[in-house]
């Protein structure tokens, strides 16, 4: 096999694993939202991250445990940078949950439509990288195609965009997970695995969801926390830790790796489309019209910047001309 063809394989790989990677986050993250919203019931938000993150830590130890052996639950960086991603995860879990107490749902719906856009800021301040080609194109798309699946959703809502206090708690919460996207690329060596990552920082982020919701617990923000749950929430419960955020979590991190963390926001904004789908079929739910039609312009957008990291793709994969072959020879 040539290096040509080598590097072309790769290139084509790395594309359609990144892809499937993405579409799986998606998938899972949009299947999180109607089953959170029914554990809401039990468990307030504060006291449901940590239980979430120490059941996908533990799945997660088992994982690398079977598969990676014991010498992989130490962490091969420092332990403060581990902690600091572990910070970062932390952080989006409590702003995010913190801004939806301040806010009503349109609104976080039409703040979250803006994620490819804060997650391009956050990638620009952190690494000075220019954006992808392609990208302005796509981000356009899928925010026009969340607005209207937004419109759709408040014509049957009493609740319409307005501020109350919450909005740049959900931004610095999407700004959080960015960073941590980008930092669990660039500090861990290459080598390692991204299910060992995944599970180093689940397993940190932990001291810090308790710290927060020590804090929320003695400010009177939240009760006390319910310890006896009905079995339909420990379903649910495990549903949840299993596949969005331990699964979810490793597929995103695969998907960074492989596509970069541009396309990586795109496909965040397929979360609602999926979240859609999946109630439609599993909780009996009709979508709108608005819906539906801002769902295929989300996917659009996804597409086009895929179409264009596919064609970059190729470029790069084709060899070079033959010294005797090229158009510049005397």
């Amino acid at each position: 096999m040539t290096l040509e063809s080598s590097s072309a394989q790769s290139g084509s790989s790395n594309f359609w694993v990144g892809t499937l990677c993405y579409v799986n986050s998606a998938f899972v993250w949009g299947l999180n939202i109607p089953l959170t919203a029914a554990l809401f019931a039990s468990f307030d938000p504060f006291w449901l991250a940590p239980l979430r993150l120490s059941i996908a830590s533990i799945l997660l130890a088992l994982a690398v445990l079977i598969s990676l052996g014991k010498v992989a639950l130490r962490s091969p960086i420092p332990i403060g940078r581990v902690l600091l991603m572990s910070l970062c995860v932390s952080c989006f879990f409590s702003l995010y949950n913190l801004g939806l107490l301040h806010t009503n749902t349109i609104t976080a719906a039409a703040i979250m439509a803006g994620s490819p856009v804060y997650g391009a800021v956050t990638t620009r301040l952190m690494t000075g990288a220019k954006l992808e080609k392609g990208f302005w194109g796509a981000a356009l798309l899928t925010i026009i195609g969340a607005g209207i699946a937004i419109y759709g959703r408040s014509e049957q809502s009493t609740q319409w965009l307005a501020l109350q206090g919450g909005e740049m708690l959900i931004v610095l919460s999407i700004a959080a997970w960015t960073a941590y996207s980008i930092l669990s690329q660039r500090w861990f060596p290459a080598k390692v695995p991204q299910l060992q990552r995944t599970f180093l920082t689940s397993l940190g982020s932990i001291p810090c969801l308790l710290l927060f919701w020590s804090i929320a617990y003695g400010s009177g923000i939240v009760g006390s926390p319910n310890f006896h749950p009905s079995a339909e929430a420990l379903r649910n419960l495990f549903i949840t830790a299993a596949f969005s955020t331990a699964v979810g979590a490793v597929t995103w991190n695969i998907g960074v790796a492989r596509l970069g963390i541009n396309a990586g926001v795109m496909w965040q904004n397929m979360v609602p489309v999926f979240a859609v789908l999946i109630s439609l079929l599993a909780f009996q739910v009709q979508p709108k019209p608005e819906q539906v039609l801002g769902g295929c312009v989300v996917l659009c957008g996804v597409l086009y910047m895929q179409w264009h990291k596919l064609r970059q793709s190729r470029q790069l994969s084709q060899p070079l001309p033959p010294l005797d072959q090229s158009p510049f020879r005397p």
